[in-house]
């Protein structure tokens, strides 16, 4: 009588179930980080309607909102991971999609500061708690959800979608900004240009709703008897504080680096080509832009392939050892060259650097922690280092330097080195706890 490893479904309906996580887990994720990241392209743009168009501390404000979002992931991470631990990864991604979808179409509509004063930035304040909640919740349901669905030996493969749909929602924003800027000017991108976006966007994280709904239900992770009563913050804190630490660690200068990278970077590219060509100079920067993020995402998959091979803390190390001077050489080269094709390349070279980390982290964090409580686990230790180091880059640039300042670069050195000394705790191999998701740490 021929046994079957438990570990390794049948062919067919292992495929088959492994190709319906993976869409149910990538699509909606592509879509919540497609409407987040609209928020922090479009950020220059739309500042000027929803705080007073003759500040110069515009975009200071507009960032502390988009900084806002992480400072409240922590609650969207206890809340919904939670959620994902009690009633399935599935039901908790949706909820979160839906609220972030919300959001989203709130902005679209928001009327301007001229219209009803300051209730427009407040307005924007609320929408930005929304989003970070819900942004804080779907990270660990989509990241657990993708990482459990995974077949030994292949599991860094197939949680490295999380990565790929977050850099989608790049590509997608970018790819948005790029349409406007070709067919319209500055001007009506402030004006009109981002409210289209907005709903865009609201209207793809519904229909992603939809359209996961028809698809089966993912089954969950076993989990231990005792798990719903034992998926708290308190039992965290209490028996898990260990990997709980290891996490935040991990994220801390992986956060940052990846927001600078696609976030302040983007950004110091664009006013850097604006100003030596104006409206072309702005419109080629954002091809370029929208070329290495295209590169960046297809990078994802390899990177947790080979993860699969060489293990997750290579990778990692990689990271920690090079992300220091790829920060230290892309800030300054960003802010003063104007070539297209040296841009582009410094822009690749720190996205190969960034993708040791990207690619993996995501598998690497759920590894450490028992199924009942890997959402909560993964979620609130990843949303901490978030809401402190990742989503605050962007705000500490500008409101410090706004140039390339070396506070910048040795805040971020110091961010890194910490994320490497994190990595370098790990144990070596592939092999992930994953494989044997009921057996103690």
């Amino acid at each position: 009588m021929n046994r079957t490893d438990p570990a390794r479904p049948a062919a067919g309906s292992g495929r088959r179930t492994q190709m319906r996580a993976i869409l149910v887990g990538s699509v909606p994720n592509l879509v919540q980080w497609f409407n987040l990241y609209l928020y922090a392209t479009f950020a220059p743009y739309f500042r000027t309607e929803f705080f007073d168009p003759a500040s110069t501390h515009s975009l200071v404000y507009v960032y502390g909102l988009f900084a806002l979002t992480f400072v409240v992931r922590p609650l969207g991470s206890w809340l919904f991971g939670r959620l994902a631990d009690v009633r399935g990864r599935q039901f908790a991604l949706v909820a979160a999609v839906t609220l972030m979808s919300a959001g989203s179409v709130a902005l679209a509509v928001t009327p301007t500061v001229d219209a009803i004063g300051a209730w427009a930035a407040v307005i924007l304040a609320v929408v930005s708690i929304v989003q970070g909640i819900a942004t804080g919740g779907e990270y660990a349901a989509a990241t657990v959800l993708l990482s459990e669905s995974g077949t030994r030996g292949h599991r860094g493969f197939f949680a490295s979608f999380q990565a790929t749909t977050i850099v989608g929602g790049l590509v997608l924003a970018q790819t948005c900004l790029l349409v406007l800027l070709a067919s319209t000017d500055r001007a009506a991108i402030s004006e009109w240009g981002f409210r289209l976006a907005f709903a865009a966007a609201g209207a793809a994280g519904l229909a992603s709703l939809w359209w996961a709904r028809g698809l089966d239900r993912v089954p969950r992770q076993p989990t231990a008897p005792q798990a719903d009563q034992d998926a708290t913050m308190g039992a965290l804190f209490r028996v898990h504080w260990r990997p709980l630490v290891w996490v935040f660690l991990l994220t801390a200068g992986g956060s940052a680096a990846f927001y600078t990278f696609t976030v302040t970077v983007p950004s110091i590219v664009r006013e850097t080509f604006f100003a030596a060509d104006g409206d072309r100079g702005e419109l080629t920067a954002t091809g370029l832009v929208l070329a290495a993020f295209v590169v960046l995402m297809v990078l994802q998959p390899v990177g947790g392939a080979l993860s699969d091979r060489i293990g997750r803390k290579p990778l990692l190390v990689v990271f920690g050892v090079l992300g220091i001077p790829a920060t230290g050489a892309l800030v300054p080269a960003t802010a003063h060259l104007a070539s297209p094709l040296a841009v582009l390349a410094i822009l690749v070279s720190a996205f190969l650097v960034l993708t040791c980390y990207l690619s993996v982290n995501g598998i690497a964090k759920a590894e450490v922690f028992p199924p009942h409580i890997r959402a909560l686990g993964v979620g609130f230790g990843y949303a901490v280092a978030n809401s402190l180091f990742g989503g605050t880059a962007p705000l500490i640039y500008h409101a410090t330097s706004g140039h390339v300042g070396v506070e910048f670069i040795a805040y971020m050195a110091v961010l890194i080195a910490v994320t490497l000394c994190a990595a370098l705790r790990m144990r070596g191999g592939s092999a992930t706890a994953l494989d044997k998701p009921n057996s103690p740490l």
